[in-house]
């Protein structure tokens, strides 16, 4: 081994332009972490709302399928919720056939703001969840809608409040935010899950905080009836199963009708038996609803930035491959590294922290370096499964 800086012009272009592509990226990836800051921290404290007496009356509905045990556990967090004026809770059951209609029945002697609206069990060619959320509008009495699973925890008694009172003049549709509940996910991946369920919520946030809302999260996710009947329901996708909280929302949502919510008390949770499975599952539906929004740039933005993370790492292996004896190459090529995965790193665990998820820091650089090829192999794999997709009345 030696060190010297008698180095080939090859080898010093190498470095020189990993060390340019590392700056670029560093510069993108942080500013948009500070953007997210800035809108959590500055924007949600300044913007005008509305006072607590001139909250409106919401109808909360709840989708259900088989979640007696969710419901048994998450259901009153939802009921006693101090909020000022009426609201009403409609658990929507897709025909369980557990407790879950005993439960809801037991509950309705407690709580006289509750009821149930059962879909029923014929008709199976149509998106259950669709089918289900508009006969929750249906059966509900009050002009706006907040929508949300069974499997959904709510985490403070004013998270009613914090999405209502966004519902100004001219403000037709509010985006809660919901991540998974990652407490229980001891399987292999779990820093990979975390990592691009941050990436994605950062790419819809960031792109409705900029006045380009294109989904939200059925989750958490209110908006008021009339918008929904004049864009005919979910008329525009019936052929579609999916689509509820991203395809509809990019159909109705606009700069000037759209707000984001993002303080911790208007979060939830959601809760999976098999986190895993469900992350999978859901991504696999995200993928092939989100060729259908109307903005795309994120997307776009996103894989561009992927490839230049692996174009850096290919000219800096490739250097000191070329020059593997000179421990000044080397030792360029581990600063450019630092330069790339400390401040990443750090951005990464912000956004986690501000996010709640669980905090990742030493895995971020061999996450962010896989996460493409995953995807890619989701994108093949739903070439093979597209007809899963669509009801039977395509």
């Amino acid at each position: 081994m030696i060190f010297s800086l008698n180095i080939h012009y090859i080898i010093w272009c190498l470095l020189g332009v990993a060390l340019v592509l590392s700056l670029v990226w560093v510069v993108w990836y942080n500013s948009r972490s500070m953007k997210l800051l800035k809108f959590i921290k500055y924007k949600e404290r300044t913007r005008r709302y509305l006072y607590p007496e001139d909250l409106p009356s919401v109808s909360v509905i709840v989708f259900a399928n088989n979640d007696e045990k969710w419901l048994n556990k998450f259901l009153p967090a939802i009921m006693r919720q101090k909020y000022p004026s009426p609201f009403e809770v409609i658990v929507v059951d897709d025909a369980s056939f557990d407790g879950t209609k005993d439960l809801v029945g037991e509950m309705m002697v407690y709580f006289d703001h509750l009821k149930i609206v059962t879909v029923p069990d014929q008709t199976r060619s149509l998106s259950r969840k669709k089918l289900a959320v508009m006969l929750g509008i249906k059966a509900s009495q009050h002009d706006i809608v907040l929508t949300t699973n069974a499997n959904c925890q709510i985490h403070s008694d004013r998270w009613l409040m914090a999405m209502m009172r966004n519902f100004g003049p001219g403000v037709d549709i509010v985006l809660g935010y919901s991540h998974f509940a990652h407490d229980n996910d001891r399987g292999i991946g779990k820093n990979y899950r975390v990592l691009d369920e941050m990436t994605t919520a950062m790419q819809w946030i960031l792109s409705a905080a900029k006045g380009k809302p294109y989904r939200g999260t059925s989750d958490n996710l209110a908006y008021r009836k009339e918008v929904f009947f004049n864009n005919k329901g979910f008329s525009k996708s019936l052929d579609m199963k999916w689509g509820d909280d991203d395809i509809f929302i990019s159909e109705i949502a606009t700069s000037r009708n759209t707000r984001l919510e993002l303080i911790p008390a208007s979060y939830a949770t959601s809760h999976y038996d098999d986190l895993p499975h469900a992350f999978s599952t859901l991504k696999s539906r995200r993928d092939f609803t989100s060729r259908h929004v109307k903005y795309k740039t994120q997307f776009r933005c996103q894989a561009w930035m992927s490839l230049l993370y692996w174009l850096r790492l290919a000219a800096i292996v490739t250097a000191v491959t070329l020059c593997y004896t000179n421990l000044a190459v080397i030792g360029a090529a581990a600063i450019i590294l630092l330069i790339t995965w400390l401040p990443m790193m750090l951005a990464t665990f912000r956004n986690c922290y501000l996010l709640r998820l669980p905090l990742l820091l030493f895995s971020v650089p061999l996450m962010t370096l896989i996460r493409p090829i995953i995807n890619t192999g989701y994108k093949i794999k739903g070439l093979f499964t597209r007809k899963n997709n669509y009801t039977s009345i395509m």
